[in-house]
């Protein structure tokens, strides 16, 4: 761990120099921003493989390269790489795939880990019942380990994860999971965050008619009040609550976010900036003249508690071309021209904590 932060701090450094290209302007933006080199705490790879048969593998390495390139190109000093929320069906991958082909790089990136183990195994018992005092043993030694190998913190962990596109999962579980509950036990032990992901909804809910059911249910349960629980349960579990600012709801808006902040200090925020290329996302932080009164009038009012985590996915060579890997590849370039955007709409001060100085405190990364 230590040998991984210090290659993180040598990044970091290296990305203030000619070593990392300078960002491009975001739209309607003037130049770089003001924020410097930045930290996207929220990335995912996507991988092919590199051939069939038994000798076979995820092509976790093309990915990174790719990674790399887009990082050059708009400025991102360091990423946080973290497997998606996965479940038993999709025969989950976890930060163990893809850390060896990260290490390549040094200290351009860190990793979270869980996101398949761990969240698969949360989600195996939808009868909490089930869940023995050897289960939650299990559980917190398998949470461990992953701490032990290298990685930062936990994640992407999810409670409420809605399916958008057909082979995207639904998941859902309570906030008060006993397992979930031993995960923030043991992250405040180790004093690394959750990134969590929690399509928000205020009390019981009819499903959105541009959700599908099946395999979303008609209708969804409250997940505003169970993330309070989860919140108290455990007040030195850092939670960073993923995808701010791109709502797919309505209920993850500035209003709730600075109720529950001013509430309880251990919640964090990572933004996802979107553009007009997500019409159907809500409580997005751009607006035609700029940014939102209500969000600017809440990072104002809690500047130490946002980070920017862009959800961008960088897709190996042998995925791109066709399928998802196409789609995934097209949805990362807006948002990090938007994220772009966003940090030069602000004072330098207030973008260099939200792009780089929250996220080095919040993930324990050394300083510059």
């Amino acid at each position: 761990m230590r040998t991984l932060l210090a290659a993180i701090a040598v990044g970091i450094t290296m990305a203030g120099s000619a070593a990392v290209a300078q960002p491009r302007p975001g739209p309607g933006a003037t130049g770089p921003s003001a924020a410097g080199p930045w930290v996207d705490v929220h990335m995912h790879l996507v991988a092919g493989m590199t051939g069939r048969g038994p000798g076979s593998r995820s092509d976790f390495d093309s990915a990174v390269e790719n990674a790399i390139r887009e990082m050059d190109q708009f400025g991102i000093a360091v990423a946080l790489v973290l497997p998606p929320p996965q479940v038993d069906d999709q025969r989950p991958y976890d930060h163990a795939d893809f850390a060896a082909a990260l290490r390549r790089f040094g200290g351009r990136f860190a990793y979270l880990g869980g996101g398949g183990l761990l969240n698969a195994m949360i989600h195996r018992y939808q009868d909490t019942a089930k869940v023995t005092e050897s289960t939650k043993r299990e559980f917190a030694t398998a949470a461990e380990k992953i701490i032990d190998a290298g990685a930062i913190g936990f994640g992407e962990m999810a409670l409420l994860h809605l399916s958008a596109t057909q082979g995207h999962p639904y998941e859902f579980v309570p906030a008060n999971h006993p397992l979930f509950l031993v995960l923030a036990d043991v992250a405040a032990r180790r004093d690394v965050p959750i990134d969590l992901h929690m399509d928000a909804v205020d009390g019981e809910t009819p499903t959105p008619p541009n959700f599908s059911s099946p395999p979303n249910p008609p209708r969804l349960a409250d997940t505003i009040g169970g993330l309070e629980r989860l919140l108290r349960h455990n007040p030195k579990a850092r939670v960073v609550w993923a995808h701010g600012a791109s709502d797919p709801v309505g209920p993850m808006s500035p209003a709730t976010i600075g109720r529950l902040m001013d509430a309880h200090a251990n919640l964090f925020v990572s933004l996802r900036i979107v553009g007009a290329q997500a019409p159907t996302m809500k409580n997005k932080v751009l607006a035609a003249g700029g940014i939102e009164p209500a969000w600017r009038e809440l990072i104002v009012r809690h500047p130490d508690r946002f980070v920017i985590g862009t959800d961008s996915f960088m897709v190996a060579a042998t995925m791109r071309g066709s399928g998802p890997g196409t789609t995934f590849a097209e949805r990362s370039t807006p948002k990090l021209q938007a994220t772009l955007h966003f940090l030069s709409l602000l004072p330098p001060e207030l973008a260099r904590k939200l792009a780089r100085d929250n996220a080095t405190r919040i993930y324990r990364l050394p300083g510059r």
